[in-house]
């Protein structure tokens, strides 16, 4: 969080951080010595007066035009043009001072193989590449000294109070203008900082849209471009901690090369173990000074890598600071008058919301009221046909039960005078052969009529066995009507409840599934035609 103080030499006001209480810095506006320290008292109280006296100037048109001046694109980029001349220049102090320590070409010393090459290099052997290498690495070294100083002025403009409670506790389209004049009066230091950029810019948007809600939107799009922009300003230094490791290896692989087709003429023109051992000096040189060119580039690699991201943290850090100062004393001070009592809408009754959506719904209501009446009426007629089809179809069960009963009387009728003839027939053809056997065999009649007395007396049981099965055929049809009446109150029950249903369901849609049911509520195959179960068939 922020405190504001003021300082004892220029007495304008500033805004730090609480994390530097207790450090020294100089004041932005005068440049004087300061030491941190939290004020015991609202800071600005000394200047109200100064304030309040020139509360009611009208702002200049010079005013306005120094604050349009200072709402410039903030960034930190460095002119990567313009700091090439600084580069080679570093360069060149660098081998200036390197010469005392390098030695002479014929006996180098460590340092100057690294950065100038060994004995019998040439640049047709790889020569150019150390220098190369140190010639971006000062590039680069410039670049980073004039980014780190754009952030430190950055860091410094964080202590300017750009938007001071002395004008009013809060940002409102009266006192716009004088928060815009406070600026433009502030040093040229503060110019192309983010945090006066950024207050700026949604000043101005708040003078043109008078809403916060759309100021915090192009604030929330300011920051992240800001962020963008830091981000991109990196590009050329990740391109330099690229490039110079690339440049070592390729040095590396010239002088292998080299090395190896020196090797390959050694061999082929020496003629004594001297003139070889002269040869062998000058390639091991050579690859000397390749894997030499590897090492610095790698070495000036990692130098590089540790500030720029330090580098870009601190950015990072001053682009957060500025976000929540942006946060703090800008947004929340924001008023657009959408919150006042003027402003409100007044709420309406319960009853008179009531009375509208009444009124919204009563053509609805009427459409959906005669939708209710034609499917009530649908209902009824589906209810009365699903009644008649039940009744046609008890009609057609009661008369199919009766058909059968018929049937069955027929047949145990028949049973009955076929047993009382057959018994008829047997006794008269038994007495016929009694009286022809009497005749022809007297010794033989008593043998026959005891046959006679068998015959009778299984006749008998035949009979006793057809009214049994006379007995058997009326339980039969006592059991299929009692089977019958209770499947048709059954039905009558299901009837009934299914008109209480239909006149509950109100008209819905319903489906009914009939299931094909057998003869006395048993099985589900096939329906027989009544032809076919009218057929009886006697075995005699």
């Amino acid at each position: 969080m922020f405190f504001t103080m003021s300082c004892p030499h220029c007495d304008k006001s500033l805004k730090v951080r609480d994390e530097l209480v207790g450090s020294s810095a100089r004041c932005p506006h005068c440049r004087g010595s300061i030491t941190v320290k939290r004020p015991e008292v609202a800071a600005g109280s000394s200047s109200s007066g100064q304030s309040s006296s020139g509360a009611n100037t009208k702002q200049s048109a010079e005013s306005i035009e120094r604050a349009r001046v200072l709402s410039v694109t903030a960034n930190t980029n460095v002119n990567v043009g313009l700091y090439i001349l600084f580069g080679l220049a570093t360069t060149v102090v660098f081998y200036l001072l390197l010469l005392p320590f390098a030695g002479p070409k014929d006996d180098r010393s460590y340092l100057g193989r690294l950065f100038m090459g060994g004995e019998g290099a040439t640049f047709a052997t790889g020569l150019w590449v150390p220098y190369t290498e140190v010639f971006l690495f000062c590039w680069a070294a410039s670049m980073l000294v004039a980014k780190f100083f754009k952030i430190r002025r950055q860091q410094r403009a964080m202590l300017f109070d750009v938007l001071p409670s002395d004008i009013g506790e809060k940002i409102t389209s009266r006192n716009l203008d004088k928060f815009l004049e406070y600026i433009s009066e502030l040093p040229k230091a503060a110019v192309g900082s983010f945090l006066v950029t950024r207050c700026v810019r949604g000043l101005e948007h708040f003078r043109v849209r008078k809403s916060a809600a759309d100021t915090a939107t192009m604030l929330s799009s300011q920051s992240d471009l800001d962020a963008s922009s830091v981000d991109s300003s990196y590009t050329m230094f990740h391109v330099f901690i690229w490039a110079i490791p690339i440049l070592g290896f390729l040095g590396t692989v010239i002088g292998v090369s080299s090395a190896v087709g020196g090797f390959t003429d050694t061999l082929s023109s020496s003629s004594d173990m001297e003139s070889l051992k002269v040869g062998l000096k000058s390639i091991t040189g050579g690859l000397g000074t390749s894997f030499d060119t590897t090492l610095v580039a790698l070495a000036m690699a990692m130098i590089l890598t540790f500030p720029v991201s330090a580098l870009q943290k601190l950015e990072g850090d001053v682009i957060g600071e500025v976000d929540e100062y942006t946060n703090e004393y800008l947004l929340r001070r924001l008023e657009d008058g959408r919150n006042t009592e003027e402003h409100r809408i007044p709420s309406a009754s319960r009853n008179d919301m009531q009375d509208v959506v009444q009124a919204a719904l009563k053509v609805h209501r009427a459409e959906l009221e005669g939708w209710i009446g034609q499917l009530k009426t649908l209902g009824k007629g589906v209810a009365a046909d699903l009644f008649d089809s039940w009744k046609k179809i008890d009609d057609k069960q009661t008369e199919r039960i009766s058909q059968t009963e018929q049937s069955l009387t027929s047949f145990v009728g028949k049973l009955d005078g076929m047993g009382e003839k057959l018994a008829a027939k047997v006794e008269e053809g038994w007495s016929n052969a009694h009286d022809r056997l009497y005749e022809k065999n007297a010794g033989q009649v008593e043998q026959l009529g005891k046959m006679v007395e068998s015959t009778r007396d299984e006749i008998a049981a035949m009979a006793s066995t057809a009214q049994d099965a006379k007995g058997q055929s009326t339980d039969l049809m006592s059991q299929a009507a009692s089977s019958v009446q209770e499947y048709t109150q059954s039905l009558q029950k299901s009837l009934t409840e299914l008109a209480e249903t239909m006149e509950r369901l109100n008209g819905q849609t319903i489906t009914v599934e009939m299931k094909q049911r057998g003869w006395f509520g048993f099985g589900g195959g096939k329906k027989k035609k009544p032809e076919e179960n009218s057929k009886i068939k006697y075995r005699t």
